[in-house]
């Protein structure tokens, strides 16, 4: 039977470990931190709780969701708060109705958002970017408001440098047909992945901590630091950590790393070429400055979304609204998340001036006051967003092909495989690629021409 040897202990080494237990396959597992979850984790500071994201679990595969309520029990509970868009000082729907957005600026707004739906119509365009994307869909007006201003912020590049796979499955069923449908049937509206959500009543955190929680300690090996990888032929055959600890897989190795990451460390086996691709590949990294506020609540929003350039905050969640549980009685959070990549002025920047910057900016907005503000706190998430520049498809089918030279490794995860994916994505993954193995292992009689573990991980 395979042995499993799982680096990173985030939502997806989790999810491997998890079902790899369930099914009996051996697995260890080393995560760089002192605890598991990666993304996925819930903070805790006094009394109040908040997660390290506006995350939500969304019911998208049925098998999935039942495991997560098997996990879980009644901590899981669908959650009805929907999002906004702070725009020209007015709070919209998120994701953006149509309808919404066109009656928040009056009727000569309305009409200029409608002649360029029809002139974009009228003219189709090469879809080369996600800013192709967007003016195709909504015109200048429309997707400048609720599509390339906020991208563009998130992802730290001009709309026209970003691919079109920007628009993820948050952007399903936004069209001109859902704008029709909501300007003349307003009851009729398109299910989103904002809105109405599963979520456990201690924070998504829970989700990481079930997972861990189901799986024999011995095998959880946290605060191991990988420093390099060591190899006979084309196999890994030891990986050393930071300490002078060192380990022999026995067998397959599964790396949730960030890619970038994992190529520095097998530089001297992918040749020139994937080396190269790697530089060209970005990660978004997020601050999060977390304001506890003495108020029972600020809104009943789950998130507000801020695409305004001149603000630094990109989007804020307030914790409460996903579970009562999150916040002291009389007392709430909002959580700002401030993008950066390493090196720029954010990314330095100490973290008082930015939590100031983010109080005023509180302020502004129309939110906080500073009289209620009882104190802050600061955060950094590494690798949190792949950005998804033109040629990024390119230079993950480069890297991949490197690796796939590596006879015992796979990738899996949204930083390793670069892939924007969620927490329900990730357990669907671990699930068939566990289930692959079973089925390919030379006990089992059918696994001659296999190969969908590979297929799965490459």
């Amino acid at each position: 039977m395979n042995h499993l040897t799982i680096l990173g202990g985030g939502p997806a080494g989790l999810s491997v470990a998890y079902y790899a237990a369930r099914a009996g396959v051996p697995f260890v597992l080393f995560e760089r931190a002192d605890d598991v979850g990666g993304m996925c984790r819930t903070f805790r500071h006094g009394g109040h709780r908040y997660d390290c994201g506006a995350h939500r679990f969304h019911d998208r595969d049925p098998e999935i969701t039942r495991d997560v309520y098997d996990l879980l029990g009644g901590e899981l509970r669908e959650v009805t708060a929907p999002s906004k868009v702070w725009e020209r000082g007015r709070f919209i729907d998120f994701p953006p109705t149509p309808r919404s957005v066109i009656f928040s600026g009056g009727l000569l707004d309305a009409f200029r958002i409608g002649s360029e739906l029809m002139r974009v119509r009228a003219r189709p365009r090469p879809i080369v970017s996600f800013e192709d994307f967007a003016l195709g869909q909504f015109g200048e007006t429309l997707s400048r408001r609720i599509l390339l201003n906020y991208s563009e912020k998130l992802w730290g590049l001009p709309a026209r440098e970003l691919s079109p796979d920007v628009a993820t499955r948050r952007l399903q069923g936004m069209n001109l047909r859902s704008l029709i449908t909501s300007m003349v049937f307003p009851a009729r509206t398109v299910r989103h992945l904002d809105g109405s959500f599963l979520y456990p009543r201690g924070g998504y955190g829970r989700i990481s901590e079930a997972l861990a929680g189901a799986l024999p300690s011995s095998s959880i090996h946290t605060g191991r630091e990988i420093i390099r990888i060591e190899f006979d032929g084309d196999h890994i055959s030891r990986i050393g950590f930071d300490g002078g600890i060192s380990y022999e897989p026995p067998d397959r190795v599964v790396s949730t790393l960030p890619i970038g990451r994992m190529a520095a460390m097998i530089a001297n086996r992918m040749g020139k070429d994937a080396c190269n691709a790697a530089a060209r590949l970005l990660f978004r990294h997020i601050r999060l400055i977390v304001v506890f506020i003495a108020r029972p609540g600020i809104s009943n929003n789950a998130s507000i979304y801020v695409p305004d350039p001149r603000f630094l905050i990109s989007r804020l969640y307030e914790p409460r609204n996903r579970s009562e549980v999150m916040a002291p009685f009389g007392e709430t959070s909002l959580v700002a998340e401030i993008p950066c990549f390493k090196g720029d002025s954010i990314f330095g920047r100490a973290d008082k001036d930015l939590a100031e910057v983010v109080l005023d900016e509180l302020s502004e907005l129309g939110l906080v006051k500073r009289t209620d503000v009882l104190g802050w706190k600061h955060h950094m998430l590494p690798n949190a967003y792949p950005v998804y520049t033109l040629d990024y498809a390119e230079n993950v089918a480069v890297l991949m092909n490197a690796m796939g030279r590596i006879s015992n490794l796979d990738i899996l995860g949204r930083a390793g495989r670069f892939h924007y994916s969620h927490f329900h994505d990730h357990l669907r993954l671990g699930k068939s690629y566990v289930a692959t193995l079973l089925r390919s292992s030379p006990d089992n009689a059918d696994s001659d021409n296999d190969s969908t573990a590979q297929g799965l991980a490459r």
